[in-house]
């Protein structure tokens, strides 16, 4: 005659194990998803079509649900092509979530080498900083004024010029006017690329006085600045900013200033200076670099080549100074 086994009560776990346990397994579900979008991603590149096609429609079917999570935790990924495609899916999912997640991969420290043209979204064989292409997908996504916050903050954080100008650039690429006071403060960077990527941004705009602000730039006490100025003016072209620069080789204290200053002067002022440059070239003052750049200036206005015979010089401007000067 058989027994029957009393029923086992069911097993009782301490108290103090059950919430190690839900977060080991929320951790595990949280670590599954994070490989999954980067499963994802690589297999959609398979060369076994089948693989590929399904790959490809699960990650249709992510960005017509709006799943902006999924691509967040791709945008952590130590793969930077992954992390690339994780900002063109967000971008496509096109709401107000996706966007603000890309605004935080604004933030410097989260800055990585992209080998995509920013402003045509292709791959490219060069580098970008990533944070050009991001602020390129916040513009064609509406903008976001956070995203001219957080840029504006980290110009002058940077550790190097490489970052600084990726900063910049990535103002400019916003094309939001609202970036327009930061990019006029870096008109005052001491370095001339970094200069010249603000005008870039400000030109996207068509802002009207730049050219006040660089004018301003040549009585900074800073000489980098005045050298910048100078510099850049070479491509605002009309008598005032020439007779400025004329003004800068005349007075500025450094060398450095007036040589920039005399070589923008002949190509903004035009013909209007020649008469100033050739007054360098007989100069005795005129130490040898600046003779050369007169002597340059003046071949730019004129498309003759006298080299620095000053004679020569003047006798041409007498016999074609009507031609020269126009109508």
């Amino acid at each position: 005659m058989r027994t029957s086994m009393p029923a086992l009560p069911p097993p009782r776990f301490p108290a103090s194990l059950l919430v190690p346990v839900a977060l080991l397994l929320s951790l595990a579900l949280s670590c599954a998803a994070e490989v999954e979008v980067e499963k994802l991603f690589l297999q959609s590149r398979s060369s076994d079509y089948e693989e590929q096609v399904e790959a490809r429609q699960k990650l249709e079917e992510l960005v017509t649900g709006g799943k902006v999570g999924v691509f967040a935790r791709g945008l952590r990924s130590e793969n930077s092509e992954i992390r690339v495609q994780s900002i063109f899916h967000l971008m496509r999912i096109k709401n107000d979530e996706a966007r603000k997640v890309l605004v935080g991969e604004l933030e410097l420290s989260r800055r990585f080498n992209a080998f995509y043209n920013p402003i045509r979204l292709l791959p490219s064989s060069t580098p970008y900083d990533s944070r050009i292409l991001i602020a390129r997908v916040v513009f064609l996504l509406g903008g976001d004024p956070e995203a001219v916050e957080v840029l504006a903050a980290t110009y002058g954080k940077e550790p190097d010029v490489e970052a600084r100008l990726g900063t910049v650039y990535s103002l400019g690429a916003l094309v939001d006017p609202r970036t327009v006071p930061a990019l006029k403060k870096v008109l005052r960077d001491r370095d001339l690329q970094v200069v010249k990527a603000a005008l870039e941004g400000l030109s996207q705009q068509q802002v009207p006085d730049v050219a006040e602000s660089l004018l301003q730039g040549l009585a900074d006490s800073e000489e980098a600045v005045r050298v910048n100025s100078a510099s850049v003016l070479a491509g605002f072209p009309g008598r005032r900013t020439a007779d400025a620069l004329m003004e800068a080789v005349r007075k500025d204290p450094s060398e450095k200033v007036r040589l920039a200053a005399l070589g923008s002067a002949a190509i903004a002022g035009g013909p209007h200076a020649f008469e100033f440059i050739l007054g360098v070239l007989k100069s005795r003052e005129a130490g040898a670099e600046m003779k050369s750049q007169a002597a340059s200036a003046l071949q730019g206005i004129t498309n003759q080549d006298f080299g620095q015979d000053a004679a020569r010089w003047a006798r041409w401007y007498r016999e074609n100074r009507d031609r020269l000067s126009g109508p």
